[in-house]
């Protein structure tokens, strides 16, 4: 029973500093130029700091995004996720940011579904991409991966420590002001869990799982003008390019719902997971 309070508490009050990527109405009925970036296009600040400031108080939570394949009565199918070896492969500030948030949601999704094992590698895998980009701080204060190896099985414990990466991540972001890396580590979370989702769609309906990714569309729309405080990088404005062609299709779903946009959203999600996942 104490645990249990533990656990709930610590849920409680990772979720007054951070609100589901995956929001929607339906959830109130529930408990309630190159390749490279140059580095220094990764430190500065935006040039709107009450904005930036609303975006971090609403990062989303790999525990909620979690929650959705859950709630929906998704079992864990293989092949999904971006493979872990591949954090190895990512040199540039760009793809390690992006593809920090895409293992952040493979971690979530495999810790939910009990897959242990794969777990730790992704775990490792966000290690790698933060080592990269000089976040070694949150891993080494607070001993995370003996921590998380220790209490594997222990989906509980796990779920308390993805929220300790979560919020020691969201700390170190905002004290050294490094929106950019915030905001693509957003985008690549965001597209991960669009693309696993959608790509569950296409075997089976699922019409609550359907809803869920319609109203993806609000948070995708804050994304981009977010993301245009770096337009003037290549690889932001190829971003916002591809997110932009993805908003106007959402708008299309949500105008008429109709399976041959869905179709359209499907292979537009798809496309951009695979080019964030492969670039280096």
């Amino acid at each position: 029973m104490i645990k249990s309070m533990r656990i709930a508490n610590k849920l409680v009050a990772l979720s007054l500093g951070t609100t589901m990527l995956w929001s929607c109405s339906s959830e109130k009925q529930e408990d309630t130029t190159d390749q490279h970036v140059d580095s220094s296009a990764l430190t500065e600040q935006s040039t709107q700091p009450s904005r930036s400031q609303e975006f971090f108080q609403s990062l989303p939570s790999p525990i909620h995004i979690s929650r959705i394949f859950q709630r929906a009565g998704l079992k864990y199918l293989s092949g999904y996720s971006n493979p872990a070896d591949n954090a190895t492969k990512y040199m540039s500030p760009y793809s390690r940011s992006v593809n920090m948030g895409v293992y952040t949601t493979d971690l979530a999704y495999c810790t939910f579904s009990d897959q242990t094992q794969e777990a730790i590698t992704y775990f490792k895998a966000v290690k790698t991409l933060t080592d990269g980009l000089n976040m070694s701080s949150i891993f080494e204060n607070t001993n995370l991966v003996p921590r998380f190896e220790k209490n594997l099985g222990n989906k509980d414990s796990l779920i308390m420590l993805m929220s300790d990466l979560s919020m020691e991540s969201d700390i170190l972001l905002k004290q050294t002001s490094r929106l950019d890396v915030a905001y693509l580590s957003f985008a690549g979370a965001w597209t991960e869990s669009m693309y696993i989702a959608t790509q569950i769609l296409k075997k089976a309906k699922n019409p609550e799982l359907s809803n869920r990714v319609a109203d993806q569309q609000g948070s995708l729309e804050k994304l981009i003008v977010l993301l245009q405080d770096y337009q003037d990088k290549k690889e932001f404005s190829n971003l916002i390019a591809s997110l932009s062609e993805i908003k106007v299709t959402f708008k299309k779903i949500n105008s008429g719902n109709s399976d041959e946009d869905f179709g359209t959203l499907t292979s537009q999600i798809e496309t951009l997971r695979n080019k964030l996942t492969s670039e280096i």
